[in-house]
């Protein structure tokens, strides 16, 4: 009996969505304050920062206009920049050349520094705003400017340290703005040496697994800094705090220094949790000069906006995971399917080329999880997501649309292309070996449906339809089949 496939809207069902949960979860974990905000202005959600730095509680600020948190005469002009904000929003630091004002639960006003950024959900777009106190760090430019007057015979340092906190400030809105994380290496390399051009410095950060560290970034030649392979070897990372020359009765010498040279190593913590350390060393032309407490303050700010870069980055790519993937087998999902292929046949019209539609479902599924469990059938849809990720090339999308249903969209694939596709998919599908609990599960096989464009149709809707009719088709002549060479006995059970 041919399915009916429920529609809705003229669209089909939409996939899953960043939980509330999971988000309040990944915001206790950043470093800064983070204020969550719809398009209509209100607050979504904080975090505990949030409530420490804006002296609310959270049940005060969330339902509440985020103009709550703006002193009142700048009420209207903030507004205004919202709205701008939403016409044209971007991943972007907020303040640039000037200075912005929080104001707390008592009335009082605090100078900050905000950087912002878009995201997905279920219900709409959301604004993630970054705050961090920045009064300390105006108390120690005004102390160090107050010094640059009363000393005249450290100009020239003190010129050397604004330059520096201008350089650190560059770079932290270089980070505000990568796209990955191989980026905020590169910005790291690159920007390290005009930091600190007397200083050799390396970052590690610490893998995936978190077993071993590996090398990010890396400037200047120090004899001082040798081989470093295991977190052991590096008290900073041990401690959680500095730790080198400058502190001699602190901790021994890490055993990755060579020699008897300047050295100071800085982690990169996240809250409680470290993610890397940075080591800095004399290098060999520099000027003899040791690593001093303006070094270390430059290079402590530096990591503070590294781990903030990367924390955010990190939420990101978490929220975007979370709206776009499916959590069972980690392929794309529906939402993402629609998304896909509206943007896929846009390109097919615009130069006229073929789009290629598949919709693949396994034999019998159901009584395969009636027969090993669901866990064995879990296992199963994992194991052959993996398989259909190795066999189609980069520019396919594969999603899962629902229960063993999966959809394959191919730019650029002629008809011929799809049953080339789909007679190479049924055969690897057949050799597959699916593993669950240490053991081989049975072997399973796939029917395919495909449709292309524009033969087929112009839209999703139309292209789906077709394949799913070419897929039931494929299952009646496969029940056919079965039932051609299956012993008769009164019924045949397919």
């Amino acid at each position: 009996m041919r399915r009916k496939r429920k529609v809705i809207g003229g669209r089909l069902p939409a996939g899953g969505v960043a939980r509330p949960g999971d988000l309040q979860a990944i915001l206790e974990v950043m470093p800064d304050a983070v204020v969550v905000v719809g398009q209509d202005g209100k607050i979504v959600m904080v975090n505990s920062n949030a409530e420490r730095l804006f002296s609310h509680p959270r049940q005060e600020m969330v339902g509440q206009p985020v103009e709550m948190l703006v002193p009142d005469d700048l009420g209207a002009a903030h507004e205004r920049h919202r709205e701008r904000y939403w016409a044209w929003p971007d991943i972007r630091p907020m303040g640039v050349a000037r200075e912005l004002l929080a104001k707390r639960g008592d009335g009082t006003t605090l100078p900050v520094e905000i950087s912002l950024s878009t995201f997905a959900t279920g219900s709409g777009r959301l604004v993630l705003a970054d705050a961090r106190d920045v009064s300390r760090a105006q108390r120690a430019w005004a102390e160090l400017v107050e010094a640059h007057a009363t000393v005249s015979g450290q100009l020239a340092e003190l010129e050397n340290r604004h330059q520096g906190l201008l350089r650190v400030n560059k770079l932290s809105e270089l980070l505000q703005a990568v796209e990955s994380e191989d980026e905020i290496h590169r910005v790291v390399t690159e920007n390290g040496s005009r930091l600190f051009p007397r200083l050799a410095g390396r970052l590690f950060l610490w893998d995936v697994s978190r077993t071993e560290v590996v090398l990010v970034a890396t400037w200047g030649d120090s004899a001082t800094l040798g081989p470093f392979t295991a977190p052991g070897e590096c008290w900073a990372m041990r401690l959680g705090r500095p730790c080198g020359s400058r502190y001699p009765d602190d901790a021994p010498r890490c055993p990755h220094v060579s020699g008897p040279g300047d050295y100071l190593c800085i982690p990169l913590v996240s809250l409680d949790q470290t993610l890397g350390v940075l080591h800095l060393g004399v290098t060999g032309d520099g000027d003899g000069r040791p690593i001093d407490e303006a070094d270390e303050a430059l290079a402590t700010t530096m990591m503070g906006s590294v781990a903030s870069s990367l924390s955010s980055f990190r939420l990101r790519q978490a929220l975007e995971s979370e709206a776009t993937r499916d959590s069972l087998s980690g392929l794309f999902n529906r939402r993402y399917m629609e998304w896909a292929v509206n943007r896929e046949l846009k390109r097919a019209a615009r130069y006229g080329r073929p789009l290629g539609f598949m919709l693949l479902d396994i034999d019998d599924f159901k009584g395969f999880n009636d027969t090993y469990g669901h866990d064995a059938a879990d296992s199963l849809l994992r194991d052959l997501a993996r398989l259909l990720e190795r066999n189609v090339r980069a520019q396919d999308v594969v999603c899962r649309y629902g229960g063993d249903e999966v959809v394959l969209v191919l730019p650029d694939t002629p008809p011929e292309g799809c049953a080339a596709k789909a007679d190479a998919l049924r055969g690897a599908v057949a050799q597959m070996k699916p593993r669950h609990l240490g053991g081989t599960l049975p072997s399973v096989t796939v029917q395919v449906g495909t449709s292309v464009y524009p033969d087929d149709g112009d839209d999703l809707i139309s292209l789906f339809r077709a394949a799913d009719s070419a897929l039931l088709r494929a299952k009646g002549d496969r029940r056919a089949s079965l039932s051609r060479v299956t012993p008769t006995t009164g019924s045949s059970d397919v």
